[in-house]
Formats: structure tokens, sequence, C-alpha cells
């Protein structure tokens, strides 16, 4: 274990010995290790207990990693307030990998599930990757024991567990599809879509009478600290094949942080949304998507809207990170390599939405609008309301 590996993990367990000292509280704690902010399924069961159960407390930690010697106290005082409320909250929700639940000895009474950031399983990470350019390497692997101490795991459909059992390295009954993906309820609530569409529209002047494409790059480079936009689309090119009928939404990866100032004469046709942090928001005023290896495919699939693929370097990435499904076989919509043929595609406007609405059946068991009333129901009530921890020292989700 590397020094700075070594002295985040003290300082989790110091927190968490701290915390030992008091009684577990009947607490809901929603964190996030890649985030300035939590966003997604974590947003969306912060909003169901506080509006279904306001007498129970609901703490937020999200921790963005950088660099610098402020970075580095934030960091410090992140681990110790992790350890600590990981010993002291009956519930421990995350969204990723989050190191400091991977270096304690979970409490008797306490509940930690991983809700994860994305459906489907698309790109390979965890244990899938180790050595490859993006993944831990092996000692880094054998020092921490990464995913583990989850008590239950959400996936959007059966078919995709043993994808996420052994990019976890767990066995195959921690995970479930049957209550859903809580951020998916946005896409069967109708009222508050038109809500979130016009304020999404009024606060990025997009103009109406246009066809909006969503074009959501997923990011390149070996660590999220020096992660960067794809350069290969020529958005020039789209725009002179498209005309004014068309607008681009240009949403970089929230990994991303320093990018190239905006090219002016794409001014009127391309309009930066990187700022939004939720990605589902921007899909509700999109007519298609462009991405690459997003696995933001897999929720737009639920609006039936068509989708085409920008990936001039698939096989380089193929064979630096790979993939869960064949790819491009396996893509709701078609591949391309040049900004020509992407442009021409997208002018002709003729789409195979059958293809889009099988992938969708595929890649959820459930999706009703009610995922985030299941988990409260399921998961939240039990693991504050319980009289106790199972057999094996833990509390655990029915």
């Amino acid at each position: 274990m590397s020094p700075p590996v070594a002295l985040r993990a003290t300082l989790v367990r110091l927190g968490f010995l701290a915390g030992r000292l008091l009684p577990i509280r009947p607490r809901v704690v929603l964190a996030t290790g890649h985030g300035a902010r939590i966003t997604g399924n974590l947003a969306w069961i912060r909003d169901g207990v506080r509006s279904t159960r306001p007498d129970v407390d609901v703490v937020e930690l999200a921790f963005w990693p950088g660099s610098g010697w402020r970075q580095l106290a934030r960091a410090a005082i992140h681990a110790l307030r992790s350890g600590f409320h990981l010993a002291t909250a009956r519930l421990f929700v995350v969204d990723d990998y989050f190191f400091p639940m991977y270096v304690i000895r979970p409490r008797r009474g306490t509940t930690f599930v991983q809700v994860w950031h994305a459906c489907g399983a698309f790109k390979k990470f965890g244990y899938s990757v180790l050595d490859a350019g993006f993944g831990a390497d092996e000692e880094y692997a054998r020092s921490i024991a990464m995913h583990t101490n989850y008590d239950l795991c959400l996936v959007s459909a059966d078919r995709f567990a043993p994808f996420y059992a052994e990019a976890f390295g767990a066995p195959r009954e921690w995970f479930t599809a049957r209550l859903g993906i809580p951020r998916t309820d946005l896409f069967f609530d109708d009222e508050r879509q038109a809500l979130v569409a016009a304020e999404v529209r009024r606060r990025y002047a997009i103009p109406d009478r246009r066809r909006v494409i969503l074009y959501a790059p997923t990011f390149r480079g070996e660590r999220i600290t020096v992660a960067r936009d794809p350069t290969d689309l020529d958005l020039g090119a789209l725009r002179d094949a498209l005309g004014d009928d068309h607008v681009v939404l240009f949403r970089s990866h929230p990994f991303v942080g320093a990018r190239p100032a905006a090219d002016p004469a794409l001014a009127g046709f391309v309009i930066d949304v990187s700022d939004h942090p939720e990605m589902n928001d921007l899909m509700l005023v999109s007519d298609v998507l462009v991405t690459d290896y997003s696995s933001a495919v897999y929720e737009f699939a639920l609006l039936g809207r068509p989708m085409a693929f920008f990936a001039p370097d698939h096989a380089a990435y193929d064979a630096e990170r790979g993939f869960y499904l064949d790819y491009p076989a396996d893509l709701p919509g078609p591949m391309f390599i040049s900004s020509a043929e992407l442009a021409a595609y997208l002018r002709a406007a003729v789409f195979d939405l059958e293809r889009v609405r099988r992938f969708a059946a595929e890649s959820f068991d459930v999706a009703d609008g009610s995922a985030t009333r299941r988990f409260l129901d399921k998961v939240v009530a039990p693991a504050i309301g319980r009289t106790g921890p199972d057999e094996k020292g833990r509390a655990r989700p029915p």
C-alpha cells in the first residue's frame, strides 16, 4: 500500500473508531467519491426520504478528487467524516467506487448499499480491468479490498448482474433488479418532465422548432483527474450539413475539468450544457443522442428516441478498456467513424426506433416510475426501523 493510500485509510479508520464510541443512529448517509454534489440515484433517494420520512436525518457526503494543499486538507476531512458516518449511520448508500467503505470492518446493525451511477453494463470497470490503463493495478487490488462490504447492489436488469459481480469481485446474490433504478422515475412522470424540460430550455435558451442533438461523449484518459474530451468529431461539418434547423447540446463528461474555449464560429449551433448536473434532464429536450461509449444510452432508450455512435477510436478503446457488450453489434443505433457520415445520417433522419425499443426492453427488468418508492419501502424503511442485525451481524434489506 502506497504512503498516500495508507494515510487515507488511517484517517478513515480513525473517524470510524471515533464513531464506534457512539450508538448507531437512524440516519441515511448518501455518499459519492467522484462528484462535487450528489446527483442521480442519490438525489432521488434523498428527496424521497425527505418527503416521506422528515423525521429521518439525511447526510450528504460529496467529494471531488483533485490536487493541491487545500484539496489534500479537504480529502483528509472527507476521510475522517466518512469513517465516522460509516460507523454511526444505519444506512449508508454510495453510487460509485467509495474508498472509505473498503478499509473498515462494518459495524453490527448497519447496512451498506451500492446503487451505482450507470444503468446497464457498457464499459468494463473494477476487477474487470485490473492492470489496464484505466484500471487499478494488482498491487493496489491486493492492498485494498475494492467493492467489498456491500449488502445490496442495484442493477437495471438481472442479465447484467454477472458483469457487476465480476467487476466487484462479489457474489451474485448481492445484486437485484427487482427494485428498479430510482432516477429512471423521471421518465414516467409527465408533469415533472414538462417542468424540467421547460427549465432546461429556458436556462440554455434553446431555440424552438429545431431538432435538438445531445452530444455526450465519455472521457478519455487513464485517471479521472486528467480526464479530457475526445476531439475527433468535426462540429463545423455538422453545422454545415445540418443548417439552421438543428442545434447541438454539448455535454462534456463530468470528470473533465478544463476545456478549450468554445469556437465562436459555432455560436448559435452548439450550446455548452456541461454545467448541468443531471444528464437525464437534458435528455428530455433532446431528439437524438450522439455518444461513443456512454451508459446514458440505457436511459435514453426509455424515451424511445434515436441514437447514433461516433467512435473512430473504438478498436483502441476496446483494446484498452473493453466492453461488456458486443460493440457495435449490440448498440441501439449505428456507429460512425467519420463526421461526414454522421452528419448525413442525422440530416436524413431515417431512424430504426424498433431497435431502440428492443434495447430498452432488454436493459430494464423494472421501469415504471416507482423505483424510488420501492427503495424507500424495501431498503430505507427496514434499515431505519429494524430491531436488530441478521445472523451474520449485519443488517440486510429483505
